[in-house]
C-alpha cells in the first residue's frame, strides 16, 4: 500500500483508507489539509502507517477516519490492532467489513471476472454515474488488474468486526451492490441510526457538500 501524507497542523487529521485503483487526488479536492491516505493496495504491513501515527499520537491530535469501498474491508483489519482514542469518528462509505464475500460483500467470482475483464472505461463510468464527466486520474489497466489480483489474493483476511459512527450508503451504487451494504449494516451489523444513504453513485465525493 502506498501511504500520502499532507500535515499542515495537528488540530485535526483526516485519516482515509481509499478503495479499489484510489489516488490521493480523488480525495484532495473534498477534504481540508491535514490528510493521510492509505491507496493502491500490493500488501497488509501496516508498520508504515503505525508509525505515522505513533508519532502523532504524543501530541494529543484527533483523527477522524473515512473508509470508502475496499477500504472499509482495509481499515477494519487495520483497526484490529491499533485502535486508538485518537480515533474520534469512524466512517464507512460504499463497502462492508468483508469486502469480498458472496454474502456480505462483492462476490468472489464477480471479482475474478472483472480481473479477467478488466476494462478501464466501463470502471469509470460505474464509478462516477452521474458524474461520469467529471476529471478523475485514474492508473493504466495493468496497474489495475495487480491491485485486483491483490484483493483476491488476500479476501480470506477478516477479523471480528469494528465499531463504526457513521456508515453511508449511495443508492445509485454500480460497484458494491446498495443491497448488500443494506444486508450487512442495517442486518448483519444491526446498525440502522448510523446509516445515512444517499442518491449517489459509488464514488460519493462528488456530493460530499451535503454532508
Amino acid at each position: 500500500m502506498n501511504i500520502y501524507q499532507n500535515i499542515k497542523n495537528n488540530n485535526k487529521i483526516y485519516l482515509i483508507f481509499g478503495g479499489f485503483g484510489a489516488q490521493p487526488n480523488h480525495f484532495t479536492p473534498f477534504f481540508p489539509d491535514n490528510l493521510i491516505i492509505v491507496y493502491h493496495y500490493q500488501h497488509l504491513n501496516f508498520t508504515p502507517l503505525e508509525d505515522i501515527l505513533t508519532l502523532l499520537i504524543s501530541e494529543q491530535i484527533e483523527i477522524e477516519i473515512y473508509a470508502f469501498s475496499m477500504g472499509v474491508w482495509v481499515a477494519n483489519l487495520f483497526l484490529q490492532n491499533y485502535n486508538s482514542p485518537i480515533f474520534i469518528k469512524k466512517t464507512a462509505i460504499n463497502g462492508t467489513e468483508f469486502g469480498i464475500d458472496d454474502i456480505y460483500g462483492i462476490p468472489l467470482k464477480v471479482f475474478k471476472l472483472t480481473q479477467k475483464m478488466f476494462n478501464l472505461e466501463h470502471f469509470k463510468a460505474n464509478l462516477l454515474g452521474r458524474h461520469s464527466t467529471q476529471s478523475l486520474n485514474l492508473l493504466d489497466e495493468k496497474s489495475l488488474k495487480e491491485e485486483l489480483g491483490f484483493f483476491i489474493s488476500n479476501h480470506k483476511a477478516f477479523q471480528k468486526g469494528s465499531i463504526w459512527d457513521k456508515v453511508i450508503i449511495s443508492k445509485q451504487d454500480l460497484i458494491f451492490p446498495t443491497t448488500t451494504q443494506e444486508l450487512f449494516w442495517g442486518g448483519f451489523k444491526g446498525y440502522q441510526e448510523q446509516i445515512l444513504r444517499l442518491d449517489s453513485p459509488h464514488f460519493v465525493f462528488f456530493d460530499w457538500a451535503v454532508l
